[in-house]
């Protein structure tokens, strides 16, 4: 009798160890199988790196009405708004009010940032050659699906708009590839306002910075990047479209504040966009 119930306590054993094994190897795998899923996704946003950006998903940005605007910015929402500068004279460029952006390709809150930059400043003129663009694999946020200012082109008959971006999102020996190279003017400004007291000592010297004419100042992304992660082009472009959407808030939220301190430049020019903002 005791010998049986022995044999059985080894049957036992026997069952919990390939139990316990056969478990283990589910969970390998299904790890596996998601870091590839994710690496593939990774590679697909990657590969889109500086191809010229689908129409379908510009016109969603740019058809972005003024009353979902207007009701972005007075929501709720955390993303932060633009910051006044006073005491400065109106910066100008070609008989135009400026608006100077500069970040770089590698930067994920460059990332989140030229969405809500690009829906603003279509109210203003129009884009041509907007190409996609991803953050750096490496850093937070890593792949964030964005776009990049280097090659476009904009025009408008109200502002004029600088962009730079100053590197690519190529690693290259502890940093990434140069791309652009900022003008004394506008190295100049970011000396003067990327620093305290118009930003934290902490984030003194952080990017995108964006410079409204000298009266309005962004210097980091208005809502976080952690909103787009894993997202393609076409995804965002949808929610963004989507006003009750969380990403739409942000996103709109941080527009329509460039667009109220575009229009402070403009003389509330054109009256069609400020006027209803």
């Amino acid at each position: 009798m005791a010998k049986r119930q022995q044999d059985n306590s080894n049957l036992i054993f026997i069952i919990i160890v390939v139990i316990v094994i056969i478990a283990m190897g589910i969970v390998i795998y299904i790890a596996n199988n998601n870091a590839n899923t994710s690496t593939q996704s990774v590679n697909s946003l990657v590969n889109k790196d500086n191809k010229l950006a689908n129409k379908n998903v510009l016109s969603s940005l740019f058809s972005i009405s003024l009353p979902n605007l207007k009701n972005a910015l007075n929501s709720n929402v955390k993303a932060t708004t633009t910051t006044p500068i006073t005491g400065e004279p109106l910066l100008v460029k070609n008989n135009l009010p400026r608006v100077v952006y500069v970040g770089a390709d590698y930067c994920p809150y460059c990332a989140a940032e030229r969405w809500a930059l690009i829906i603003a400043l279509s109210k203003f003129g129009k884009f041509s050659n907007l190409r996609y663009m991803t953050s750096s694999s490496s850093d937070v946020y890593p792949s964030t699906a964005t776009f990049t200012f280097y090659k476009s082109s904009y025009t408008s008959k109200y502002i004029d708009f600088t962009p730079k971006e100053t590197n690519t999102n190529i690693s290259s020996q502890g940093g990434y590839t140069s791309l652009e190279t900022l003008t004394q003017i506008e190295n100049n400004l970011i000396n003067k306002f990327d620093a305290y007291p118009y930003v934290t000592k902490s984030s003194a010297g952080s990017i995108p910075f964006i410079d409204i004419g000298n009266k309005g100042l962004i210097v980091g992304a208005q809502y976080s990047p952690q909103l787009l992660q894993s997202m393609n082009w076409s995804q965002i472009a949808s929610s963004i479209a989507n006003t009750k959407s969380v990403i739409s808030q942000n996103v709109l939220k941080s527009s329509a504040s460039i667009i109220k301190n575009i229009c402070k430049i403009t003389n509330e020019k054109p009256q069609k966009v400020c006027s209803n903002i």
